[in-house]
Formats: structure tokens, C-alpha cells, sequence
């Protein structure tokens, strides 16, 4: 069960890094299928905040174990800390992106999506900051 949910995590959130970046490209040509990705990018947003929630409630007591007894106890103290809240930020960005295009405000929309390529990529590496300090 732990795998599965840590999978998905991990897939949806790069799905949030994939298809902001395919919006982006085709922003400017009026695909007939921005509308759509845009949403399912907003949808999967929300749909991370399961897996995440999952894995916090269930494993996060052991993981900050593990994380505060590794030789980079600061991981938790200040990744893992920031990587939760600003976690939250990511459904309410995706969604305004996807707002933006839906109601044909597409141009202004591409700050967002940059802003939630850049959020997610970050979470991504602040995640695998912690998975190395848990191990060392």
C-alpha cells in the first residue's frame, strides 16, 4: 500500500511539471485541447493532495523519525516544513491557471503555469533533499 500511494505521488506530481510545460508550448496556438489538459491539470492538483495526505497521516511519524535521526536532522526542520505548506499552494495555482484559459484569458495564464512548473519542480527536489538526509 505504502508503494502504491508513494507512486502516485510521485507520478502526479510530475504530471504537474509535464503539463503545465505542454500548455505552455501550445499556449499560443489555440490547441483544441488546452481547455481540457488545463483542467485535468487542475483536477490532478487536487487529486495529489490524496496520496500526499495519505502519506502524511499514515507513514510521516516514522519518516521524521528516520529523517530526524539521519545526519542532516535540519532536512525535516526546514525542507520537510516548508515542502508541506507550500504544497497546499499548488491546487489553488493550478486551478487559477487553468481558470485563465478555460475563460479565454490564456496569455495572462502563462505566469501560473510557470509558477507551477517552478513550485512543483521544487517540491520534487526538497523531496529527494529529504530521502538523501533520512540516508546519510
Amino acid at each position: 500500500m505504502r508503494d502504491f500511494v508513494l507512486f502516485a505521488h510521485i507520478i502526479l506530481g510530475l504530471a504537474l511539471i509535464a503539463f503545465p510545460i505542454l500548455i505552455l508550448l501550445y499556449l499560443n496556438k489555440r490547441s483544441k485541447w488546452l481547455k481540457p489538459l488545463s483542467i485535468i491539470t487542475a483536477a490532478i492538483s487536487w487529486l495529489l493532495l490524496l496520496p500526499s495526505g495519505k502519506l502524511y497521516i499514515t507513514f510521516y511519524p516514522a519518516t521524521k523519525t528516520l529523517v530526524k535521526a539521519g545526519s542532516w536532522p535540519w532536512a525535516h526542520d526546514v525542507i520537510m516544513e516548508t515542502k508541506e505548506h507550500w504544497g497546499l499552494l499548488l491546487p489553488v495555482i493550478a486551478t487559477v491557471a487553468a481558470g485563465l484559459v478555460f475563460t479565454g484569458k490564456a496569455k495572462d495564464s502563462k505566469k501560473w503555469w510557470v509558477l507551477l512548473i517552478i513550485l512543483s519542480a521544487l517540491l520534487g527536489v526538497m523531496g529527494r533533499i529529504i530521502k538523501i538526509g533520512a540516508l546519510k
